[in-house]
């Protein structure tokens, strides 16, 4: 078995992310609920202190929702004493079923480009899972150069 990274290990690429969300939020077997968790990485790659689930999300995205993110966003850039823009939003939506992405999952990852990205200029990325796994609907654009 993996050992769980700690938050102060920098994520500098795609699958480091997956293997991030498999190791907080892997059980012992398949929710029972639809989730949508948040996380935010620094221009470093390590975790803010904080982890964000929002329990019972609908099955079709929910664009206020996803534009409230915003302002939750400006507050944690606030706390950590950075811009908005030097923090990475990681959205993973957690819900029943198979491993495989359904339409609906794919919508809210079209949703989120569109309404974080697009509209409000947020670095985000999504990615869903069954509880066991972490797939990437919407990859970071970009990843910080390591030194």
């Amino acid at each position: 078995m993996t050992a769980i990274q700690h938050p102060s290990v920098p994520v500098t690429d795609a699958a480091q992310l997956a293997e991030r969300w498999q190791h907080l939020l892997g059980t012992e077997g398949p929710p029972s609920r639809r989730s949508l968790v948040l996380s935010w990485l620094r221009p470093d790659g390590t975790s803010a202190p904080l982890l964000v689930p929002i329990d019972d999300v609908p099955t079709e995205p929910d664009r206020a929702l996803l534009a409230h993110l915003v302002d939750l966003t400006a507050a944690v850039a606030e706390a950590e004493h950075l811009s908005p823009a030097d923090l990475h939003l990681a959205l993973y939506l957690e819900r029943p079923g198979p491993a495989s992405p359904l339409p609906e999952d794919h919508a809210w990852a079209a949703a989120a480009d569109t309404v974080l990205r697009g509209r409000e200029g947020v670095d985000c990325s999504l990615h869903v899972g069954d509880g066991l796994t972490a797939t990437a609907l919407l990859p970071r654009r970009s990843w910080p150069t390591t030194r």
